[in-house]
């Protein structure tokens, strides 16, 4: 057994650490989207290794499959084994964990409310709940229920899904609503026809009279499971160029999840 594999170091739980394993994890952390291939003398020195331990360390990864060196180039990048460990990682989290830190991001630069809701009959009910601002729908939280006819996450919900299923939900909708479903018709139908062209949808005063919202599907990349974001606020403070820009961010987001919708829980 390599010496450095049996060294040990007291670690924030007080439990002994293996400082050759340590060292190879700290090697891998110095991989990023910013820096996706390192030499192994800017892995030394981001490390604070040596460079022979360093280079060391950085063959035996090589050997278990975890790194590999760049086609024609001195520099090595992670494999997809690394990547792997990651998704393992994931899966033991919920998707409105995973959304949870950058729909705050959202809600707290604009200053409104950002929501990530699943379809529960005609209801979305939220999983995941973040507000910038306490001024507004202090009562809606996780496990909150929004109308689909009337909510931008109902919406965008709608926006997601294919021509049969839209219309067959909206037959269930008029048998339900009656009366009040033409002028709710008319009004979806609009906001849809603006989401084929720009790939969101806005409600303007349709669930709350004073607040604007915008909207966005999440489907998984696999096509199974459709949930939507939504971000709202006070109709005079969200006008149309910061809707537009809080959809770009909401669209971002969704691509990012939508690869992991389908292996999550909700």
């Amino acid at each position: 057994m390599p010496r450095d594999a049996q060294k040990k170091t007291g670690g924030q739980s007080g439990m002994p650490l293996v400082s050759s394993l340590a060292r190879g994890m700290s090697i891998l952390a110095c991989f990023s989207a910013d820096a996706p291939e390192l030499t192994v003398s800017e892995i030394a020195r981001r490390t604070g290794l040596p460079q022979p331990t360093a280079w060391r360390l950085c063959r035996t990864l090589m050997e278990l499959g975890f790194l590999l060196q760049a086609e024609g180039r001195q520099k090595l990048k992670p494999t997809l084994r690394v990547l792997s460990l990651g998704y393992s990682a994931l899966a033991g989290e919920s998707i409105g964990d995973l959304a949870c830190a950058k729909m705050q991001e959202i809600a707290s630069r604009y200053q409104g409310a950002v929501s990530l809701g699943v379809r529960d009959g005609l209801d979305m009910v939220y999983v995941q709940r973040r507000q910038g601002s306490h001024i507004l729908f202090a009562d809606l939280r996780i496990g909150s229920r929004v109308p689909v006819a009337t909510s931008a996450t109902g919406w965008a919900y709608i926006a997601g899904l294919d021509a049969q299923e839209r219309e067959s939900l909206f037959a269930e909708l008029e048998a339900t609503l009656g009366a009040e479903w033409p002028q709710l018709e008319a009004r979806l139908r609009a906001a849809l026809a603006d989401y084929a062209v720009n790939g969101y949808v806005v409600n303007r005063g349709t669930m709350h009279a004073h607040v604007s919202s915008v909207a966005v599907p999440v489907r998984g990349r696999a096509g199974g499971r459709l949930l939507a974001l939504s971000s709202g606020g006070i109709a005079t403070v969200f006008t149309d160029d910061k809707l537009h820009a809080i959809a770009r961010e909401l669209t971002e987001l969704s691509q990012e999840l939508s690869e992991f919708v389908d292996r999550q829980d909700v």
